[in-house]
């Protein structure tokens, strides 16, 4: 089998005020169409504090001709310096225990450090068949790796044959012009011999109490200046790194008033 991962997980999506009304970004390489949709709510946020939100992304990848696409090796995305992941005192999953256990299974030990969920549409690739389509859950949990925070996307499919997998996204600080967070993964070593995801719909949300505190995993501010209420910001720029292409990136701009 050949493994591809076409899905936008846009976990970039993990950090500031958007518009209340989703809007799509799209760009079209080297024969490939990538689509991003993006909401956060509420609209309104802090001008000067990062405030709970939660964040509704989808994503999909598709070639103009209907051919598959190539393999995607690795992804980053890079957040707006005014998001926030907070994660102090949210229980971690360990990669062990869901790597290879079912929706059911992964929310039974893991259910406590649960930060989004969704659904995925993928086509398995056997030798010599047509692809056969499928769709299964997507669930995303707050993981920890040699003391270092990562996001654990894992997915699962129950046809034709009960298949899951973890694709691991590793959390760094930067100070990169308006970015202050990335996000990367490596597809081909976390996926293995399976097929390709073409679609995901995500929502991120997670409140959780911390000592007598209520606190929320995904946070963020308005950066609109002062005498302003309103702005406009790049949200995030998303890189795809395909097998014998040149990286395709796709930046996401949104607009957000300032809470009265």
């Amino acid at each position: 089998m050949r493994t591809r991962w076409v899905g936008a997980l846009a976990a970039g999506a993990l950090v500031v005020a958007l518009v209340t009304v989703a809007s799509a970004a799209i760009i079209q390489q080297d024969g490939l169409r990538i689509t991003v949709l993006s909401q956060v709510m509420p609209f309104k946020l802090p001008r000067d504090r990062p405030a709970p939100i939660s964040v509704f992304v989808s994503g999909h990848v598709a070639t103009p001709s209907g051919e598959l696409p190539p393999q995607l090796k690795r992804m980053t995305i890079k957040v707006n310096r005014h998001g926030l992941l907070q994660s102090k005192g949210l229980p971690t999953c360990d990669l062990a225990r869901v790597k290879t256990a079912t929706t059911e299974r992964a929310l039974s030990l893991c259910g406590d450090a649960l930060v989004g969920s969704g659904r995925f549409w993928a086509s398995i690739v056997l030798p010599d068949q047509r692809p056969f389509p499928t769709r299964g859950r997507l669930l995303i949990f707050n993981g920890r790796e040699k003391g270092r925070p990562v996001l654990y996307a894992h997915i699962f499919t129950p046809s034709p044959f009960p298949t899951s997998f973890v694709i691991t996204f590793a959390i760094t600080h930067i100070n990169q012009w308006a970015y202050g967070t990335q996000l990367s993964a490596s597809l081909p070593q976390a996926l293995g011999s399976w097929g390709f995801v073409d679609r995901i719909k995500l929502t991120l949300k997670r409140k959780y109490r911390f000592e007598g505190n209520h606190l929320s995993f995904f946070n963020a501010a308005c950066p609109a200046p002062e005498g302003s209420n309103v702005t406009s910001f790049p949200l995030a720029r998303t890189s795809f790194f395909f097998s014998g292409r040149k990286p395709i990136s796709l930046e996401i701009a949104k607009s957000c008033k300032v809470a009265e």
